[in-house]
């Protein structure tokens, strides 16, 4: 899954950096945006990639990587302020067709904290005998 986040979140940031280039008056904005998206993406690919190899023996006794779940976490809260920055520049984009693309990109956003919320949840919620424990003392 840290691959195709990656991938995805990619796909987005180039999209963004063309409509930084068609529209002057949001452009530097939105570049700016991409760049801590790209940023954002491969942080939380690696957190994806650490979870993900974490053995089951681990999961069974201590429960899943909490540390890296927080980290995910971290970068879903870059990701909404993003989302809500690029709305802010859809608002004072002049151009129809930049509009547009603009509106994809941040749906595109969107699904893919969908996602990653989704592995969240599925990471978190796992069984575990000294979970309890290892929750506790991560706080």
């Amino acid at each position: 899954m840290g691959e195709e986040h990656r991938s995805a979140v990619a796909d987005v940031v180039l999209n963004l950096k063309e409509v930084a280039d068609k529209d002057k008056k949001i452009g530097e904005e939105v570049k700016k945006i991409a760049e801590e998206q790209n940023e954002s993406a491969k942080k939380a690919s690696e957190a994806i990639e650490k979870i993900e190899k974490r053995s089951g023996f681990k999961i069974f006794f201590i429960g899943s990587d909490y540390k890296n779940l927080g980290g995910l976490r971290s970068e879903m809260v870059t990701t909404d302020n993003s989302i809500d920055r690029l709305t802010k520049a859809l608002e004072k984009a002049t151009d129809q067709a930049t509009k547009a693309k603009l509106d994809l990109e941040i749906k595109a956003l969107q699904a893919e904290q969908l996602k990653i919320e989704t592995f969240i949840d599925d990471n978190e919620g796992k069984f575990s005998l000294f979970g309890w424990l290892v929750k506790i003392l991560n706080k």
